[in-house]
């Protein structure tokens, strides 16, 4: 399947007369060697071994920064296939158009060392041209980020043959999916990560509950075990002291941030219903580039982290802060509804278990939690029939 790609040649587009003028894209983030032969066909593999190696050679960058740069590097690199088509912007309100033709290829002692041939068409693609839905998920953040649910309406801007209305018509159609049916894909993500996670219903909560509550409720809700080759050392850590043998995670997801005001009211919801957790996050399956100097002001103010969700490979924008559990709140959510009641109960039962007893109950906690996919072919199967861009 052909994909369609926005990417950044630099920052604001500054290479990307260059690069049209040399027939390439390409990228640099820091790592200076030929990668060829370095690059697995998953980029959880990719990083694995290049985050250390980014963190190296740029002293000071988090870990999860680091996860980020690679990963766009491991995606030019070799997640494009030759024929997927590349928008860049121009840097002035326009967008380039190209195909790949080639495999990676290096050419050291060059500001974009990490580079893939292409060949680009004569058609400009004005921005002001585009649908709305199309502007704001092309200036998603990112170096690299995929359009390929646009694909109609952006054959239409090359070939000039289409109608527009009717393909923007047909692009808006398919984005109508459920925000819920995002939450299978978020919690297949957390379990990759080690974080068992279970949606929380809000319409199950007592009807003693107000208008109000829907700024208590969190849409997900996770735990984190701490893992140690020796049993013992967790009995040990759980007696002298048990809050550190768990971590829980907290998530408001939505689909979409266009704006400051959309931002504004999204993170100040999951402030409000994540906050009592260890760790609370905004997740959001698309958010507007310009966005990204207020949530890096709003993740230092209030703690709160930020994730871009995708179907396969979500990235942490900006990392949660570390809190205190707050009792009464979670109090609170026991109180009014079952599914944070069950969770929290069988996630108890795992905590004070004694040694013999741990595993069986760790099986009962999971069986609570949300289902998830097995493989990337699945995930793709169940996109398609919900109309989730993948």
């Amino acid at each position: 399947m052909k994909q369609y790609n926005r990417i950044m040649l630099g920052r604001g587009g500054i290479f990307s007369k260059q690069c049209r003028e040399g027939n390439f894209i390409g990228c640099d983030f820091d790592i200076r060697q030929d990668l060829t032969g370095d690059l697995p066909d998953n980029w959880r593999a990719f990083n694995e071994k290049f985050v250390p190696i980014f963190m190296k050679n740029v002293p000071g960058k988090s870990k999860t920064s680091a996860g980020m740069a690679c990963g766009f590097l491991w995606r030019i690199a070799k997640g494009l296939n030759i024929g997927d088509v590349v928008l860049c912007p121009s840097g002035e309100g326009s967008y380039y158009v190209g195909t790949i033709k080639s495999d990676y290829y290096y050419v050291p002692n060059t500001k974009l060392p990490h580079r893939r041939k292409v060949e680009w068409m004569d058609k400009v693609i004005p921005r002001k041209s585009m649908s709305k839905n199309l502007r704001n998920s092309s200036g998603s953040i990112g170096t690299c980020c995929d359009i390929t649910r646009y694909a109609s309406e952006i054959e239409a801007l090359i070939t000039g043959e289409a109608n527009i209305l009717e393909v923007v018509t047909e692009v808006t159609n398919k984005q109508n999916f459920e925000e819920r049916s995002l939450h299978k894909l978020f919690c297949s993500y957390l379990r990759s990560c080690g974080i068992y996670a279970k949606t929380i219903f809000h319409e199950k909560s007592s009807s003693k509950s107000d208008q109000t509550q829907k700024w208590v409720h969190p849409d997900i809700v996770g735990v984190k075990f701490e893992d140690y080759r020796d049993d013992r050392t967790m009995t040990l850590q759980k007696a002298i002291e048990p809050e550190g043998a768990v971590h829980l995670y907290s998530y408001e997801l939505k689909r979409k941030i266009e704006n400051d005001s959309q931002l504004k009211q999204c993170f100040f919801q999951a402030l409000s219903n994540s906050s009592w957790a260890n760790y609370g996050y905004l997740v959001a399956f698309d958010i507007a580039q310009d966005l990204s100097e207020e949530m890096e002001r709003l993740n230092n103010s209030f703690g709160i982290g930020i994730i871009l969700m995708e179907p396969t490979e979500s990235k942490i924008l900006y990392p949660a802060k570390e809190h205190k559990l707050d009792y009464n709140t979670i109090d609170k959510l026991n109180d009014i509804n079952k599914d944070f009641r069950d969770f929290i109960g069988k996630l108890s039962k795992v905590v004070m278990a004694s040694r013999d007893y741990t595993n069986d109950a760790k099986q009962s906690f999971i069986g609570i939690c949300d289902k998830i996919f097995d493989s990337d072919e699945e995930i793709e199967k169940y996109c398609k029939e919900q109309n989730i861009p993948f």
